[in-house]
């Protein structure tokens, strides 16, 4: 039986209020009269209107309690009546300044949620050899775990996620505009001025063809570039008004090629299903971020990419265990008076080029869906979950710990990495979204490590140069460890009503087996870190948000908390 979708948002917004501690709400949790299930209690919560009152279960390794279902109420005595998801955020949240629009996203989660898995229902999901797309949906039930508002694409309503959303049923046909080549910045492949031959078939590329004939808008002067629909409506004819008006973007023709949108919405893949993704801009937001393309980014991303293909081809583990795509094919509106800007990220598309995908290939996040009925007979006839965990964080940490002794960290999320399993066993990781390759210079000079040369906003908040090697361990720390494998072990737990301890324990026999072959600077960094420090960092969303409101741009707003290192226990190394 599968949780309802108030309840699933109402899990990661009660158990970030008490791990984020947010106005001490966990630290002024009380623990009142067992509750009906065994091993839950009823938990309150004073605030100044009233008691708020939830089940909760022990919180594991990380934090004391966990929601664990049910209703959550308000008010005293007699009088409490059940609330919703976002009426919560409002009454222990409501003098924070991003509190209505944080409430707001709450609410639109919970009417995705239910448009998303009323459209699941009618798919038949069961992963298969060589393609993404049924891993992109089971990753789309849950998106990025532990997050309140991760089921929200924040300025879509319940019917365009329908419409636009991963669980379509049908392909979705892309809008096309012709674009003058001079107003347009390129990838270095060569294959970034031939887009529409890369994702488009042949009676496709005819029908495009003909409709830049009859509008003037000749190959030789202009780049036909596509555009997502929902964009082509409601972006550009305001923020391209004037191109639009002098001819430098011409609209071409509607509906033409054929695709499915993944998880990310923003990115499509062909449709019969092909090595090449599409990726293309969006202005709604998606975890307080806008869903836009900035060529700089892009072109950031295609020198992280070449920095890591260097580390790849030098190193056998790394070559082993690791496979890029290329996402040296894109193009994207110029302008050089707003190279910084948002609006060039309005307008811009790149083609993602997977290697060969050998195997049954998931993206890491539909691991954390709650779909393990489906997963587990899709993995193995046998499939054993504690099994399957060991020999996952064993090559997750082989990956992670591979980057950090060259001085650098891909973002390893389960959004950004797929993982390619043979008879149920990790063969290999392939990672994708290159363009937040961390770094750490002193590391990285100590291995010959080539720099990326990032081309980032003079002055700007950046995370991508980092000042400590123990700031780079904590992104292994907090989006490697506690939102990927964290997320995976969570989902494990639940279907298979495993203590979450067990899996904790195996995650730290894979960080002493993979410290062995590391120089002993590394090694003694990622020791006195993840097995001997009191405490790890944590990666806090709500409270940055809720401080903050959505960022405006295309970065995650979000902050570093605290937990108790999940690691520590019976450490004597």
């Amino acid at each position: 039986m599968r949780d309802e979708p108030a309840e699933l948002v109402m899990r990661d917004l009660v158990d970030a209020l008490l791990q984020e501690d947010l106005v001490e709400f966990g630290s002024r949790a009380e623990l009142d009269r067992p509750a009906e299930v065994a091993g839950q209690h009823w938990c309150r919560v004073k605030l100044p209107t009233g008691w708020v009152s939830f089940r909760v279960r022990p919180g594991g390794e990380l934090q004391r309690y966990r929601y664990a279902g049910g209703p959550v109420r308000h008010g005293e005595g007699a009088q409490q009546r059940p609330i919703t998801p976002e009426e919560l955020v409002l009454l222990v949240c409501g003098d924070f300044a991003g509190a209505a629009g944080v409430a707001d996203d709450v609410r639109a989660s919970r009417a995705h949620a239910a448009a998303l898995l009323g459209q699941r229902a009618d798919l038949v999901l069961k992963p298969q050899a060589g393609e993404l797309l049924s891993g992109e949906r089971l990753a789309a039930t849950r998106n990025r775990p532990f997050h309140p508002t991760a089921r929200a694409a924040a300025g879509w309503s319940a019917t365009e996620l329908v419409r636009y959303g991963p669980m379509r049923a049908q392909p979705l046909g892309l809008d096309w505009v012709a674009v003058r080549r001079e107003r347009l910045r390129f990838g270095g492949d060569a294959d970034s001025h031939r887009i529409p031959e890369l994702i488009l078939d042949p009676t496709d590329r005819e029908e495009l063809a003909e409709a830049q004939q009859r509008t003037g808008a000749v190959t030789e002067d202009f780049l036909p570039v596509p555009v997502h629909p929902w964009q082509f409506d409601r972006v550009l004819p305001s923020q391209f008004a004037e191109e639009l008006a002098s001819g430098a973007l011409v609209p071409l023709v509607r509906g033409v090629g054929r695709f499915h949108p993944t998880a990310s919405i923003r990115t499509l893949t062909t449709a019969p299903e092909t090595p090449k993704h599409v990726k293309l801009p969006l202005g709604v937001a998606t975890l307080g971020a806008t869903r836009l393309l900035p060529p700089r980014y892009l072109a950031n991303a295609e020198r992280a990419q070449e920095t890591m293909q260097d580390l790849i081809d030098r190193d056998p583990l790394l070559r082993r265990r690791i496979a890029l795509c290329d996402e040296r094919i894109w193009c994207g509106w110029h302008d050089p008076a707003d190279e910084f800007g948002n609006r060039p990220g309005q307008l811009a598309a790149q083609v993602r080029v997977y290697p060969e995908l050998d195997g049954l290939a998931l993206p890491m996040a539909a691991l954390a869906a709650h779909e393990w009925d489906v997963l587990a007979p899709a993995l193995s006839g046998q499939f054993d979950a504690v099994t399957f965990f060991r020999a996952l964080a064993a090559a997750f940490c082989e990956v992670g710990f591979g980057f950090l002794r060259y001085g650098v960290l891909p973002e390893l999320h389960g959004q950004n990495v797929v993982v390619v399993l043979r008879d149920g066993v990790v063969d290999r990781f392939v990672l994708r979204d290159h363009d937040t390759l961390r770094l750490y210079p002193q590391w990285m000079r100590a291995a010959g490590t080539p720099d990326p040369e990032y081309v980032i906003k003079p002055g700007a908040p950046q995370s991508l140069h980092l000042e400590s090697a123990e700031a780079l361990v904590g992104y292994l720390q907090t989006l490697g460890f506690q939102v990927n494998l964290y997320g995976i072990a969570d989902a494990l737990c639940r279907h298979f009503g495993l203590d979450e301890g067990v899996l904790w324990a195996e995650l730290r026999a894979a960080v002493l087996d993979g410290l062995a072959p590391l120089p002993n600077a590394v090694a003694k960094v990622l020791r006195d870190r993840l097995l001997h420090a009191e405490m790890w960092p944590s990666r806090s969303v709500l409270g940055p948000l809720l401080r903050q409101g959505p960022s405006g741009g295309v970065s995650m707003p979000a902050g570093v908390g605290a937990v108790p290192n999940p690691l520590l226990r019976g450490s004597v190394v």
